[in-house]
């Protein structure tokens, strides 16, 4: 037993250790705890009411790239009820486990790991009018005390920094034994994991996004102007950006400066206003584009295309003139400052 729970505080100390080294940096650790309840899947044995847990871990989850290192380790203790006794068995357990996102706008991953166990103690207790039976301890007669699991689960991103696991356990090493299992049984599991790093777990392009949107607030978003002759002229342009646009310092470019600033090594975005495209499939359309430090359109979770509120959603030629123009670098202006504290805030 000792060496069991040696090998599995070494393996979740060195995750940890791994995500601490790399958490200055990058900021992509997130820990807590997790409280959880199990049942088990005990085919033929105590079908009315199956085995029943709860049980508490301490979690580590480490970005790299855009996947995901996780690790649980905790106690769970279970509990097998009959007519004639109550068996409970207690455990030490790890999660080893490889998190994937599927689908980044809803917060959605899928983990799958390696899950061992091992029972520090088992008892049952006999039922009746009578103590004349104490209750009997028979851990040490498992054959299969240390158990192996493989797990599959989804977790689910809540907005306050947490997360729901849902998932299920398979025992690969389980034989029946006198009305219960000789092993941790297979079981479902549904946890809430508290994460105590406000810096927490995000998908890398959520990051990069709140970092580049932070970092333009310090800098300067340099403007291309595409727009019609009949709505503005370049003077005035400047004046409504001058008065309408507040997220960070703005440059209004002339065409023979785009190439120049684009070599620039600290440009962190520029932004297209008139005629522009969402992607190189996508038709030419009206608006204020976001586009990155090398003249690329931005995709989420960027606000990457702000339409015109007052003038089709962006499908006309042109804006309409100067009013409409002012809407649509307000819009924008909003748009950045609310991205920004949303992504804070994932």
């Amino acid at each position: 037993m000792r060496n069991v729970l040696v090998i599995i505080a070494l393996t979740f100390s060195a995750v940890t250790l791994v995500a601490q080294d790399s958490l200055v940096v990058n900021q992509r650790l997130s820990f807590g705890v997790s409280p959880f309840a199990t049942i088990a899947t005990a085919t033929g044995i105590n079908d009315d009411r199956p085995p029943y847990g709860v049980g508490g871990d301490m979690f580590a989850s480490y970005c790299l790239n855009k996947n995901y290192l996780y690790g649980k380790l905790g106690y769970k203790r279970y509990w097998v009820n009959t007519l004639a006794s109550q068996t409970t068995v207690e455990d030490i357990h790890l999660l080893a486990a490889f998190k994937k996102p599927l689908s980044q706008a809803k917060g959605v991953n899928l983990v799958l790991g390696y899950v061992p166990t091992f029972v520090i103690n088992a008892s049952r207790r006999y039922r009746g009018n009578s103590d004349s039976i104490p209750t009997v301890f028979f851990q040490d007669q498992l054959e299969n005390r240390f158990s192996h699991g493989f797990y599959a689960g989804l977790e689910f991103q809540s907005k306050d920094n947490g997360s729901i696991d849902f998932g299920y356990t398979y025992i690969a090493n389980k034989t029946e034994t006198n009305g219960f299992y000789d092993a941790i049984p297979s079981h479902f599991t549904i946890a809430y994991n508290f994460n105590f790093n406000t810096n927490a777990e995000v998908p890398e392009d959520v990051y990069q996004a709140r970092m580049s949107l932070k970092r333009l607030q310090n800098d300067t978003l340099y403007f291309i102007n595409r727009g019609c002759e009949s709505d503005y002229t370049f003077e005035q342009l400047d004046s409504l950006l001058a008065t309408n646009y507040t997220y960070s310092a703005y440059r209004l470019l002339h065409d023979s400066e785009i190439d120049v600033v684009s070599k620039q090594p600290n440009v962190v975005h520029f932004a297209v206003i008139g005629k522009h495209y969402g992607g190189l499939a996508d038709p030419e359309s009206n608006g204020i584009y976001l586009l990155d430090s090398k003249l690329n359109s931005t995709e989420f979770p960027y606000p990457y295309h702000s339409s015109n509120p007052k003038n089709s959603n962006g499908f006309s030629d042109c804006f309409g003139g100067i009013a409409n123009t002012k809407a649509l670098i307000r819009k924008f202006n909003w748009r950045l400052d609310k991205k920004y504290n949303q992504l804070r805030e994932y």
